[in-house]
This record gives C-alpha cells, structure tokens and sequence, in this order.
C-alpha cells in the first residue's frame, strides 16, 4: 500500500510538472511569434516612412516638409499576420539648414498584441539627400 501511494504522489507531481513545461513553452513560442511580427511592423513602417519622406522629391526644402509631415504619423496594419499591430513612426531631421545635403532620421516603433502578450520593436533608419 505505501509503495502505490509513492508511486501515484509521484506520477502526479511528474504530470503537473510537466503540464506546467508544457504551458510556459506555449506562452514563450507566442511572445516569441509576436515579437517577430512587432519586428517585421517596425520595418514596414520605415520603409512607408521612407517612401513618404524621398519619393519623387524636387529638392531638400521638399523632403524637410515632407519629415514634418511624417512626423508623427501612426499606421493601424490591416495585413495577415499584422492585424494587432501598430506603428508609430518619427522624423527628425539632422543637417543645417544651410546645407545642401538633407540628412533624416526615421524611427518606426511598433507593438503587437495586448495585455501580457505584448511585444514592442524599434528600427531607426537614416537617409540622405542631395
């Protein structure tokens, strides 16, 4: 009788331990999957960022307005796989203004999820235009 109270206290605490492994892995594979996402929102809205700020520009005085206007902006992704994110994204810009080389700075901050499943990146880019 004691040795199968040993045995039944034991194969029960080896199930709880293995039950608790079991959801930590599942909870770590999802921050890991947002925090990917979080990533790949971060460069996405660089990358409109940057588009906005240097597409088609005519000059510098252009592309000064143009990080004004970015500044700030925030993007609610509406794509498979970044439907809960968001980005917020900003322009500074970094040259004289009597210089005829513009130099931008854009930082794309994104966030994923909510809650205790939340997972934040950040990509800070840099351009250049003469």
């Amino acid at each position: 009788m004691p040795l199968a109270l040993f045995i039944v206290i034991g194969l029960g605490a080896l199930a709880l331990a293995i039950s608790r492994m079991s959801s930590g892995s599942f909870s770590a594979a999802v921050q890991e999957t947002l925090a990917v996402q979080a990533f790949y929102a971060a460069e996405s809205g660089a990358q409109y960022g940057l588009h906005r700020l240097l597409f088609d520009a005519a000059n510098k005085g252009v592309v000064d307005t143009r990080c004004a206007a970015v500044n700030g902006a925030t993007l609610n992704l509406n794509v498979a796989g970044l439907r809960d994110c968001s980005v917020a994204i900003a322009c500074s810009i970094q040259s004289n203004a009597g210089e005829t080389a513009g130099i931008y700075r854009l930082t794309s901050s994104a966030t994923c999820g909510s809650g205790d499943m939340l997972a934040q990146r950040r990509v800070v880019t840099a351009a250049r235009y003469e």
